[in-house]
């Protein structure tokens, strides 16, 4: 039989569901020996014990001397099991007495699975061994593509039960973020606030919150956050963050003081490489619309100006958080009147880019901002979101993507 034939035969009569490898393996030798275009009548399962350092009998079918259920051999006292480490498919003259005492003349055998370091030595997981009524160079082929088959499958449905353990995890993890973090719309005194993210994976490293100060409600902290990298450990990080800002304003702690203990928490619980961003202000629901803010190396916020109708940046006021205990912020404040807009967000929605490359950049952003300054905040998100994704809908780069926006209406 042609050779890759043999493969997609093979390969055919690999069942999708199993309930063990050891089904696995009956449902396959049989299938085997019963296709009469595949020259072998009977085999044996031998099973890699690590511990002990030997292959035990699991199975035997079809026309094959029988050896008692549980027989084992250990890998240093039977060459045949080195060889075949070394060479995948082996055949040749039966010399182990035990075997030869039931009847066994020859072997033709191969490795299936991926190799298991023991003591030093790179062992298949299962042996596979067979009866043929020829042992010649065709039959060692067969037992080649055999076992690159079984081998294949075996290892697709190893990483296969890994993505969907991973991903169910990853969904955990997605609903507990979710169930952390803050609804889109907020209001708050003089302030409509509306803010989302869209997450490039299941979860990810973007954030954002609302945070109440004191018992009085007088104070709003509003944050955006980037953690660096993606996955769980972003996540993690930006819920760590998000916690210690909650607990902090609850005692109300002074602006630069939390987001300092904060960075020092940072550097000592994450990794070195494991850093974040993070915009944060606090509103005053009072009648000059006082704003303090820090700004830990994360984009530049856009300020809009109702009276001129211009925008400005909010500039940075410290480095990132996470890379030294020592780094310093200052607080910054501006005046928000009623029509002004705060707009926060992360790279992923300046740096989308086109197929070709293009940004999608802040000059892009500042304009749908100003065209937009009279509708509410969460009219401004949709139509920003919007934009980005249908720029972005062929780039080859993808982030996750947050955009909070607050305006003083009155």
């Amino acid at each position: 039989m042609n050779q890759r034939k043999l493969y997609r035969t093979i390969e055919s009569i690999t069942p999708e569901n199993y309930i063990s490898k050891e089904d696995l393996f009956e449902k396959i030798i049989s299938e085997i020996i019963d296709n009469e275009a595949i020259n072998i009548s009977g085999a044996r399962i031998w099973e890699l014990d690590p511990k002990n350092g030997s292959y035990t009998l699991t199975h035997q079918k079809g026309h094959i001397e029988r050896v008692e259920e549980g027989f084992s051999l250990k890998v240093n006292e039977y060459p045949l099991f080195h060889d075949i480490a070394n060479h995948r498919s082996v055949m040749g003259v039966e010399t182990h007495s035990r075997l030869r005492a039931v009847g066994i003349k020859h072997y033709a055998a191969t490795g299936v699975g991926e190799k298991m370091n023991i003591h030093g030595v790179m062992l298949y997981p299962y042996i596979l061994a067979f009866n043929s009524e020829k042992l010649d160079e065709e039959l060692l082929d067969t037992l080649n593509i055999i076992s690159a088959a079984v081998t294949s499958f075996l290892k697709s449905r190893r990483m296969q039960k890994e993505s969907d353990k991973m991903q169910l995890e990853f969904k955990q993890a997605r609903e507990i973020q979710t169930s952390i973090l803050p609804q889109h719309e907020y209001h708050f005194g003089n302030y409509q606030i509306y803010g989302t993210t869209i997450p490039e994976a299941e979860v990810c490293g973007d954030f954002f919150d609302y945070v109440e100060i004191g018992q009085e409600s007088r104070q709003l902290g509003v944050l955006v956050g980037d953690a660096a990298g993606k996955g769980m450990s972003a996540a993690v990080q930006a819920l760590y963050i998000s916690g210690a800002l909650r607990l902090g304003a609850a005692h109300q702690i002074k602006t630069s003081a939390i987001i300092s203990t904060i960075n020092k928490m940072i550097t000592r619980t994450f990794p070195d490489e494991r850093f974040a961003t993070l915009f944060y202000a606090e509103l005053f629901d009072n009648q000059s619309g006082l704003c303090v803010f820090v700004n830990a190396g994360h984009n530049n916020p856009i300020f809009y100006d109702a009276s001129v109708n211009e925008v400005r940046y909010l500039e940075t006021t410290g480095g990132v958080l996470g890379l030294t205990p020592e780094q310093r912020y200052v607080v910054e404040n501006i005046n928000i009147k009623t029509g002004d807009i705060l707009v926060a967000y992360s790279d992923g929605i300046v740096e989308a880019t086109t197929a070709a490359g293009d940004f999608y950049g802040e000059e892009r952003l500042e304009k749908l901002i100003v065209n937009n300054a009279d509708r509410s905040p969460k009219e401004i998100v949709q139509i920003v979101i919007d934009d980005v994704l249908s720029f972005s809908a062929y780039g080859k780069y993808n982030d996750d993507k947050t955009l909070v926006v607050v305006k003083r209406i009155k």
